[in-house]
């Protein structure tokens, strides 16, 4: 006879876990999850083609090309560069190596999985909040921490904040790993302005994805640029094999298309000012973004959000990101940008 299962740990118990944006039923409706309308560039599906063959052999277990496809781009060291499965592994073993059984400091609303993975390890998250709409850095300074998290930009807000700001918060800060998550870095009027990835050395981190700009969220890609004591000390954690060979081959082909990737930047900017200007026009209040999506200040959001669903178009639900009275809306194609001005006058 079987006994009941054991309890899982009380760190997970008391988690509430992360809920993705829902898709609408059509694909242009789904603005939602911060995903590219435009997809990946076509080399991206050549090189998924050319690496069936090989789909029975195991992946290079440190995605050697990748590393050495961005370190090129940055001027780095392989040696510092860390390709994961998503950037929610890199959060996950950085979380593993230098916070478990401590502390935490994040934004309030933080991108939820910088709150929920350190307390999965049993480390406690002090949430500092936002002040207009953008980070605290000297509120989040004083917080005594193993590990600050900074996204920039922003996520869910889409505001950021200078290089120069990041720079003096890294010598203020108590936290004795600091790593900056720049997921949308790509979209922002200036990302030479914003980015720390030409100073990612000693406590200073920089966590980006494949999943944004480069519009490959389904092949799950991420990286971190990082002096090498901490790449060393996340990859004696990691997964084998966490990168699989096909996310390998569509990494590299989409690091080598340049010209797509410029080109879904500034249309990205373009529906930015678009996603402005139908929401201006609908009487509501928008945040300004440097990101592929807009956070609209929205004091009947329930309702707003279901009379956009009723038009065929499904947005993020502020309460959902600890954003009561807003809802967060992608960046569309042109097909999408219609069916959302038909909902936004219905």
């Amino acid at each position: 006879m079987t006994k009941r299962p054991p309890d899982p740990l009380p760190q997970v118990t008391a988690l509430s876990p992360y809920v993705p944006g829902r898709p609408s039923p059509s694909e242009a409706g789904s603005l939602a999850s911060n995903e590219s309308p435009y997809g990946a560039s076509p080399r991206v599906a050549e090189a998924l083609a050319a690496c069936a063959a090989r789909i029975h052999r195991y992946p290079d277990p440190l995605a050697s090309g990748v590393s050495a496809g961005l370190a090129r781009l940055y001027g780095v060291d392989p040696e510092c560069v860390l390709v994961g499965n998503g950037s929610a592994e890199v959060i996950y073993l950085l979380a593993m190596a230098y916070a478990a059984g401590g502390r935490a400091v994040c934004a309030d609303p933080p991108y939820r999985l910088d709150e929920i993975v350190p307390q999965i390890v049993g480390a406690s998250v002090v949430k500092v909040p936002l002040r207009d709409w953008t980070h605290d850095l000297d509120a989040m300074a004083e917080v005594d921490a193993d590990i600050a998290f900074v996204v920039n930009p922003h996520n869910p807000t889409g505001t950021t904040v200078t290089r120069e700001a990041i720079r003096a918060f890294a010598e203020q800060s108590k936290a004795r790993l600091i790593v900056v998550d720049e997921a949308y870095v790509e979209f922002a009027d200036d990302p030479e302005a914003v980015t720390m990835v030409h100073e990612a050395t000693g406590n200073v981190a920089v966590m980006r994805t494949f999943s944004k700009a480069y519009g490959l969220a389904g092949a799950r890609v991420g990286y971190l640029v990082a002096d090498p004591e901490v790449i060393d000390a996340l990859r004696r954690i990691r997964p084998p094999f966490s990168v699989t060979g096909p996310t390998q081959a569509a990494a590299l082909a989409a690091l080598e298309d340049t010209a797509h990737l410029e080109w879904v930047r500034e249309q990205t900017r373009r529906g930015r000012e678009r996603l402005y200007e139908l929401f201006g026009a609908a009487g509501y209040e928008v945040v300004p973004s440097q990101a592929n999506f807009v956070l609209v200040v929205a004091p009947d959001a329930e309702e707003l959000q279901a009379r956009l669903e009723r038009g065929g178009v499904s947005v993020r639900l502020g309460a959902n990101l600890e954003l009561p009275g807003t809802v967060r809306v992608t960046v569309a194609s042109d097909e999408g940008f219609e069916l959302l001005a038909r909902a936004l006058r219905a």
